[in-house]
């Protein structure tokens, strides 16, 4: 029989399946050669002891039947998928955006014998990298094929940040385990902050891609949905790129959270938006040497197989309604610049999957209330990102460098004299970030530094740069939406992922997609296959 034995810890030094399997054999009290190891439920570093790291695990082990199972000790049985029947529907779904979202989205109409049509306004993960290398290099940015648009979506060039937990929803596990069948390394199902890397990400984006085409689906790339075609309430298809009609009765909008001019058609065409609160805030960076320190200690701070070290910090100042928290942390990693429209300029973090770089950094965000966007407008919150994203452009140069300014420098409130190092690869020029960010988020961050200072100095410290400005953390729209996925306002219509407003990172977005699929496909028949 099998059996979950949790809270097992381990050495950081001993790790590995015979040390597993010696501990277990302590826990159950019953002789190692009699137990089985079979798989790791839960794997995080316990780096509360400085002197002595641990892995702290869940692992299931096979014991005989005759074993006697105490109260605590679960038995485990693996989950039973529910079956997919093939969808009695003559029509081919339309599913506009080819990131997380619309990828499972269409892995999940796959599922049902249903082959979807896709339609993205970038280029294929291969030509988009390309093309961001070029900008990176010429300065000459594609409006459609850069950090935020094209095939993988904006989750393609992160650090590919996931979850899993030993109580991860059948959702979520089936999430991890798509990616592992693609080319994802297997500790993503049990490692407590799993991550891909962009190198890793857009291996498993061509992979995707592949087995969708292989099984009938459709990939349209430089394809804009520019019109939504509506009759009497219903969506009954969209108008790609001013030009071609394509019909069907079950349209997925899974736009991501940059796609502001379909934003405005939308709210054109009827469709209810509102406003939701987003965070912005800064990029800060440090040499990656310096956070293993701060989060290791002089002990493990070179000890690679634990990896570059992560941090979380918060703030939360309850009189105001406002907090400050790290926000896509990147061990290891670099600072990119991830604008997608000319005269705005917005940042992101990306690690690549071995996180060898020499700094890390992460977003340092500012909650917002959509009071702070200054209109009721739908659209305000976006209009609200533009305003910082054009500041930022102006105070680097107008080229595409980034404006910069040291962290003491912040704190002192004076204009850099020399930049420390950094890995933004378009160049810094030395600017008062606090003329680019709302005053609240400027105040609410000199704060929160002062807090951190007391307990972690060396990261608030002469060696820590900041970069503005962070603006795309979320999207600041939801499109409203009934609890069956389908927008309230207009029929067959299915906001989905984190353009819709419901959900943030590849994740949620991927399992939005998934039971938006299931619960739209519910009208139809099954058919035997």
């Amino acid at each position: 029989m099998d059996l979950i034995v949790g809270n097992l810890q381990i050495p950081v030094e001993k790790d590995g399946i015979v040390e597993y399997v010696k501990a277990a054999s302590q826990k159950l009290k019953i002789l190692e050669k009699s137990i089985q190891f079979v798989k790791i439920l839960s794997k995080s570093l316990d780096a509360g002891n400085k002197d002595q790291f641990f892995y702290v695990l869940s692992i299931v082990v096979t014991v005989p039947d005759s074993f006697a199972i105490k109260n605590y000790l679960p038995k485990y049985s693996n989950e039973i998928p529910p079956s997919r029947r093939t969808k009695d529907t003559s029509e081919r779904p339309i599913i506009i955006g080819f990131g997380p979202a619309g990828m499972f989205a269409a892995l999940e109409l796959l599922e049902y014998g249903i082959k979807p049509l896709i339609f993205e306004r970038g280029k294929r993960i291969e030509d988009r990298s390309v093309d961001i290398q070029r900008f990176i290099r010429e300065r000459t940015l594609d409006p459609e094929s850069n950090i935020q648009f094209g095939e993988g979506g904006a989750g393609s060039y992160s650090d590919g940040k996931l979850f899993a937990r030993i109580k991860n929803s059948y959702y979520a596990n089936k999430v991890l385990d798509t990616f592992i069948k693609f080319g994802a390394h297997e500790e993503i199902r049990y490692v407590s902050k799993p991550h891909l890397g962009t190198d890793l990400l857009c291996s498993i984006v061509r992979n995707i891609r592949h087995y969708i085409l292989e099984r009938g689906g459709e990939v349209h790339y430089g394809s804009k949905m520019t019109d939504i075609l509506i009759s009497r309430g219903k969506a009954l298809g969209v108008v790609i790129n001013g030009t071609t009609e394509y019909r069907s009765s079950i349209i997925y909008l899974a736009l991501g959270h940059s796609a502001r001019d379909t934003f405005e058609m939308l709210f054109n065409k009827g469709v209810v938006l509102e406003q939701k609160p987003i965070s912005v805030g800064v990029r800060i960076e440090h040499p990656a040497d310096l956070i293993n320190l701060v989060r290791y200690g002089d002990a493990y701070k070179n000890y690679s197989a634990i990896g570059a070290a992560t941090y979380s910090f918060t703030y939360t100042d309850r009189k105001k309604g406002r907090g400050v928290y790290v926000f896509c942390m990147c061990p290891g990693g670099e600072v990119i610049n991830a604008s997608s429209e000319y005269g705005m300029l917005v940042l992101n973090g990306m690690s690549y999957s071995h996180r060898s770089s020499l700094f890390s950094n992460s977003a340092l965000i500012v909650t917002c209330h959509t009071d702070d966007y200054g209109s009721p407008h739908p659209l305000a919150g976006i209009e609200f990102q533009k305003d910082m994203e054009r500041k930022a452009f102006g105070a680097g140069g107008g080229n595409w460098k980034v404006p910069a300014q040291n962290l003491v420098d912040f704190l002192s409130g004076r204009i850099s004299g020399r930049l420390n190092d950094h890995s933004y690869k378009m160049g810094a020029t030395a600017a008062d970030l606090t003329n680019i960010l709302p005053q609240f988020a400027s105040n609410m961050l000199s704060v929160a530094f002062t807090a951190w200072k007391r307990d972690y100095p060396l990261f608030v410290s002469d060696q820590a740069i900041l970069f503005g400005a962070e603006t795309r953390t979320s999207s600041p729209i939801r499109i409203k939406r009934s609890e069956n996925y389908e927008s309230i306002s207009v029929r067959n219509l299915y906001p989905i992922g984190e353009g819709s407003g419901y959900t943030g990172g590849i994740t949620s977005s991927a399992v939005d997609a998934i039971k938006a699929v299931e619960v739209s496909l519910s009208a139809f028949g099954d058919i035997d296959k």
